[in-house]
């Protein structure tokens, strides 16, 4: 992982702003749907990853990109990030597999068996099992970033809904 300063973070983060283009995602989804027929994934497992993958992760990866994590106040950057290939994402689909599969299987999928199904449908680029271990991280950031992002934004709101109810009865002032 490269660190960089958090304001050249920034920058590559508004770049990436109008990201994924629908063509893109399409595929990407496809490519989900493809792997899940492959693994004989349940119903359950099966549509937790597109939840993941598609309502959590690709809405939270264009604020993370350029930022993925922070050591002593500075980005770092993941090279699964940087530059951001279509190999890679495919990369981040699996794990969502993965994840799904952890939470939903009693015996999960291991990650010996996704890299094997990884070199015959990921054709661009071969991911060691440590690749996998790295993206899992980067996927939990960006996933979690946006859980976070969405959190906040309702701690906020039910905040200033309590503190407007409270001065506007009159009977709570602070």
């Amino acid at each position: 992982m490269e660190i960089v300063d958090e304001g050249q973070a920034m920058e590559v983060a508004a770049a990436a702003s109008a990201w994924p283009g629908p063509s893109r995602r399409s595929h990407l989804l496809q490519f989900l749907l493809h792997v899940s027929k492959r693994l004989d994934l349940r119903p359950i497992v099966k549509y937790s990853a597109f939840e993941f993958f598609d309502a959590r992760f690709l809405p939270g990866l264009p604020r993370k990109m350029g930022f993925c994590g922070a050591r002593s106040g500075r980005a770092v950057r993941s090279w699964l990030i940087e530059p951001l290939r279509d190999s890679n994402l495919e990369l981040f689909a699996l794990v969502a597999v993965w994840i799904a599969s952890k939470i939903h299987e009693m015996r999960p999928l291991s990650v010996k068996s996704l890299k094997a199904l990884s070199d015959r449908v990921i054709a661009d680029q071969h991911f060691t099992c440590r690749d996998f271990a790295d993206a899992e991280l980067v996927f939990m950031e960006v996933k979690l970033h946006w859980c976070w992002i969405i959190t906040l934004d309702v701690r906020t709101l039910l905040s200033y809904t309590w503190k407007s109810f409270s001065f506007s009865s009159g009977k709570y002032q602070s």
